[in-house]
């Protein structure tokens, strides 16, 4: 598992920081699934590409969701935190920016 760090400045102007991991579960051509876990929260997300840019799943949820260029955390937290509480949303977008800017991870 990778580690990441978190940080959110919430509505009523609180600050809270967390760390969160991330480890891939399966990857494929186009796309792949990833354990998300951050603030006693874990997800099982797919993520893969189409023709209008990245898209995320939860299946278990029956959430799904676009997304922008993965390194994209403020976009990526507003589009996933219209289906999710803010502080997964925040762990999940920083667990994408994680994955795309760790060197060794896989690249589709």
């Amino acid at each position: 598992m990778h580690e990441f760090n978190c940080s959110y400045v919430y509505e009523d102007g609180t600050s809270k920081k967390w760390r969160g991991q991330w480890g891939i579960i399966n990857d494929d051509p186009y796309c792949f699934e990833m354990l998300i876990r951050g603030r006693g929260s874990e997800y099982q997300v797919v993520l893969g590409s189409c023709s209008t840019g990245w898209y995320l799943c939860i299946p278990s949820q029956y959430i799904c969701c676009s997304l922008a260029a993965l390194t994209d955390r403020f976009w990526n937290r507003e589009q996933i935190s219209r289906v999710l509480n803010v502080t997964d949303a925040v762990t999940i977008s920083s667990a994408l920016f994680s994955y795309e800017m760790t060197p060794t991870a896989h690249r589709f």
